[in-house]
């Protein structure tokens, strides 16, 4: 990929990872990354960061390198696992290669749109201090900074990535000189084409449309109204009072009599769902000694249907 074509890809990266990050982290992240400036794999050994994380694909003729600052982990591990990360911790090189597949799962989606394949990686994890390995990358690369901004915080990296050209399509093989075989066989062209299985011209191939037979007019059920022979099906109604997201420490420290605080409002109606789909929203109420809910509002007919289908 030359630095023309990288440009332009830039952008859907910097979409793709600001909205990975900013959904990691709950709340708005502004990731930028700068224009990419040319280096050798001599000159990429010689920055040393905190983390690096290297994906490497075995064969590709390419691969590439992300180097990111120190607070980086903390910051994520923090959001993952309700507490702070160092390198040295125990989990905490798979937490980095997850981290690293998932951004590498948004930048490859986004690009994928944009007819760009990328191609499986997989990872390598180096801590503060290690180079990178003389036959990890190319010797021709790409130096691409970045930096993230989370509330008042600022995070610099920066990656590596190959600026070879893809190999060169090798060339269509020749097609053989069919004339000349048959007159090898001691036919002429026309008999030489017909025995090989090939139509004279002049002499197409027929083309027909294919025919069906005509299917039954009857609806399904007779009485064109098709769910009445669901009439009897049972689904499964469930009302949610709401719903809140926690991180994986604070699910672990749940005990008898911990509250948790969820989203909904008090007042809020209470949403209902069948077969898995809202179909509408009501209020709670008491009948004799049961719970139930009066519905206040429905949703749309087209997404009800979706519940029965």
């Amino acid at each position: 990929m030359n630095s023309t074509d990288l440009k332009k890809h830039i952008a859907g990266a910097e979409e793709a990872l600001g909205s990975f990050l900013g959904m990691l982290l709950g709340e708005d992240v502004v990731f930028k990354a700068e224009a990419p400036e040319e280096v050798t794999l001599a000159e990429a050994r010689l920055d040393k960061m905190a983390y690096l994380v290297v994906l490497s694909p075995a064969g590709s003729g390419g691969g590439f390198a992300v180097m990111l600052e120190q607070p980086w982990l903390p910051m994520l591990s923090k959001a993952m696992l309700g507490e702070a990360m160092e390198i040295q911790d125990d989990g905490a090189d798979d937490l980095v290669r997850e981290l690293a597949g998932q951004g590498y799962g948004s930048i490859r989606n986004q690009l994928g749109g944009e007819g760009i394949k990328l191609p499986d990686v997989s990872f390598e994890i180096l801590v503060h201090g290690n180079q990178i390995a003389a036959d990890a990358l190319p010797d021709a690369l790409f130096k691409v900074a970045f930096n993230a901004k989370v509330g008042e915080m600022s995070l610099d990296g920066f990656a590596f990535l190959s600026a070879d050209e893809p190999a060169a399509q090798q060339p269509a093989a020749e097609q053989p000189d069919l004339e000349a075989l048959a007159a090898q066989m001691g036919l002429s062209a026309d008999q030489g084409l017909m025995e090989m299985g090939v139509p004279m011209q002049g002499s197409p191939v027929p083309v027909a449309p294919a025919t069906f037979p005509e299917l039954g007019g009857d609806p399904l059920g007779g009485d064109g109204d098709n769910f009445s022979l669901l009439a009897e099906v049972e689904l499964e109604v469930s009302v949610e009072l709401g719903r809140r997201k926690l991180p994986l420490a604070d699910v672990l420290r749940l005990t008898t009599g911990s509250v948790i605080e969820l989203e909904n409002l008090v007042g809020e109606p209470l949403e209902v769902y069948a077969n898995g789909r809202l179909i509408a929203e009501g209020e709670a109420v008491v009948i004799d000694e049961q719970f139930g809910i009066r519905i206040t509002r429905l949703a749309a007919d087209r997404q009800r249907t979706k519940a029965f289908l």
